[in-house]
């Protein structure tokens, strides 16, 4: 980030307030409005192409980025990642849903979780390390091309998925219907809450670490290996063991996700608060114990709102929470760093991460709505058909 703002004039407030809060809006404003559009799309057309036309869309907005001329230019180039990330991901979900029945989507999503955060991983290892040697610039033209070859690849392996038959009211499947279900209200704001703190590690960590608390951009880069390690463990844990405690009691699964998240949020406030005292052992740690046990609540939130409500309507849904989703992440960043200029960065981060308490509540309500859900969820284990 503080690359891209000397390149382009930027001061301190102005680099997080353009590159850190603009940019963000921007990127999950257009990935609201394609949720809601490509979400609808997906109920009636074929989910395969609509993965592989969204892989296209972001990886060439991702390839503009490495030849953008200025920030107006960089803000197209993200506008187009966000449209792709926003019809993905209630495609992709949906998918999911079609190939695994209810008790063993947890595992399922956990694996997706854990492929996204290598893909993390090894965005931020680009970032820190190929962006530091060959400029800025390097990585996004790297990751674009590399994303047009993985979209053309999907396209001729990937099969359509044969759409679960369930035997379900279509009175209870329309869209307000479906968007009405206290569990699906429920899942959306604990959704909007939690990615505030989200947004905040994604969007000014590394640049924080780098900065104020003296690490440079090869130490910070380092500390994201940890916090990529804790994602993928967090993810593959949380799965596991959400599968098992759905088995034994739907409702154990909501209180996982509401502990872990109030759990997570206390080692970054620790993180925060010791600021450029802190030694680069406690950065890894406490980077890591964080997002390690903060990613066990998203695994299990996807696998009960796919639970939740039929396959005819999950394209809908995914796309209305991917909406939330990005309100969270794209207000956030703003949010945050409009609060940089009167209150330090510090302070901001801390207060941003507390937004961690009322996710962690939205979590816990699900205890109560969980248990009245289970019609989409019996209906889809009598029809959906696991494909080899």
């Amino acid at each position: 980030m503080s690359a891209v703002a000397t390149e382009f004039g930027f001061d301190g407030p102005e680099r997080d307030e353009k590159l850190g809060g603009l940019v963000s809006l921007v990127f999950f404003a257009c990935g609201a409005v394609a949720s809601l559009v490509i979400g609808r799309l997906a109920d009636v057309m074929q989910r395969r192409n609509l993965v592989c036309v969204c892989m296209l869309v972001g990886s060439s907005g991702t390839f503009a980025n490495s030849q953008a001329g200025g920030f107006v230019s960089l803000l197209f180039g993200r506008g187009a990642v966000g449209i792709a990330a926003g019809g993905l991901m209630p495609t992709s979900f949906a998918i999911i849903g079609d190939l695994y029945p209810a008790d063993e989507r947890p595992h399922a999503i956990a694996v997706v979780g854990i492929v996204s955060g290598f893909g993390i991983s090894i965005g931020q290892a680009l970032a820190g390390f190929v962006g530091t040697a060959a400029g800025w610039r390097a990585p996004f033209a790297i990751v674009g091309v590399t994303g047009w070859c993985v979209a053309i690849l999907l396209f001729f392996i990937q099969r359509e998925p044969e759409r679960a038959r369930e035997r379900i009211d279509h009175d209870n499947t329309s869209w307000c219907a479906a968007l009405s279900r206290p569990t699906v209200v429920c899942g959306c704001f604990q959704s909007l809450f939690a990615c505030v703190p989200w947004s905040i590690v994604g969007t000014f960590f590394t640049d924080y670490l780098a900065v104020d608390a003296g690490m440079g951009v090869p130490a910070a880069t380092t500390v994201l290996f940890s916090m990529g390690v804790g994602c993928v463990s967090g993810t593959l844990v949380g799965g596991k063991l959400g599968q098992c405690l759905y088995k034994r009691d739907k409702t154990l699964q909501a209180w996982l996700m509401g502990l872990t998240v109030w759990a997570g949020m206390l080692p970054f406030l620790i993180l925060f608060f010791a600021g450029s005292s802190g030694q680069p052992w406690m950065y890894h740690s406490l980077s890591f114990l964080g997002v390690f046990l903060a990613s066990m609540s998203p695994v299990n939130l996807k696998a009960v709102l796919l639970n939740a409500v039929p396959t005819q309507s999950r394209g809908r849904v995914f796309g209305v929470f991917n909406i939330m989703d990005d309100l969270g992440k794209g207000l956030g960043p703003a949010l945050v760093a409009s609060w940089v200029r009167y209150l330090g960065r510090k302070e901001s981060f801390m207060l941003g991460m507390l937004f961690w308490l009322p996710s962690g509540f939205f979590c816990l309500m699900l205890t109560r709505t969980i248990p009245q859900a289970d019609l989409a969820d019996k209906a889809s284990e009598e029809g959906c058909s696991m494909l080899q």
